[in-house]
């Protein structure tokens, strides 16, 4: 007859072994979403600068 299975029997090393491959693929997942972003970020960044120092463009002298 088989033995009942437990919570306390499981393999710790298996557990922390998935536990931090699905950490590392969280971690990748979200530094390639901030890479793709940049794109988008520093321009954003940049008028956002220009925007707080009230910067305006004059317009060309005639």
């Amino acid at each position: 007859m088989k033995d009942k299975e437990y919570f306390w029997n499981v393999d710790l090393r298996i557990v922390l072994r998935q536990w931090w491959q699905d950490v590392s693929a969280f971690v990748l997942a979200l530094v390639l979403f901030l890479a793709m972003s940049l794109p988008v970020v520093i321009p954003t960044l940049i008028l956002w600068y220009l925007f707080s120092i009230d910067f305006k463009v004059a317009p060309p002298a005639p």
